[in-house]
């Protein structure tokens, strides 16, 4: 006579056991992916122009230029457009005092009018950054209102940073 609760049994509540816990670990993968997937938005950079007067203009606007707290920026498009000649060099951070920009790290220079794009991560913002325009010799083209910039940002919690780079 054989034992009802041999060897067999055991191996099939072994592997319901570990099905359970594939099962388990499956879903919580799925509810992790979908915190992420809420937690990190694409917002608009812009738009925004640059005033020109004699070639020359500042765009310096941090609430449209940069991170709310707690949150950062991977900026992934910058665009210059609307001006047949000159220069504009976007930095981070920097201040604007008598017209001039004073500081700044000196991140996506536009020798013309174009498209930057980014990688993820590549030109991050923390909640106090932001991006500041300087623009010089600049021609804007007819009928053009100034230099517009824009563009788009991946905008995510800062605690989110290690999974936004992994």
């Amino acid at each position: 006579m054989t034992d009802p609760g041999g060897p067999e049994v055991s191996a099939f509540a072994a592997i319901g056991a570990s099905l359970g816990r594939v099962a388990a670990m499956m879903e919580d993968r799925e509810a992790r992916r979908r915190k992420l997937f809420e937690s990190i938005h694409q917002v608009p950079i812009g738009p925004q122009n640059i005033a020109i007067t004699a070639g020359a203009g500042n765009l310096d606007q941090v609430e449209a230029f940069g991170p709310k707290a707690g949150y950062m920026w991977s900026v992934r498009r910058l665009t210059c457009s609307g001006y047949s000649a000159g220069t504009v060099v976007c930095y981070r951070n920097g201040t604007i005092t008598g017209g001039a920009l004073v500081g700044g790290e000196p991140v996506a220079p536009f020798p013309a009018a174009g498209v930057l794009t980014f990688g993820r991560g590549e030109l991050l913002l923390d909640q106090n950054d932001v991006l500041i325009f300087a623009a010089t010799g600049v021609t804007l083209n007819s009928g053009a209102a100034g230099v517009q910039v824009n563009g788009a940002a991946d905008n995510f919690e800062r605690w989110l940073l290690p999974e936004y780079l992994n």
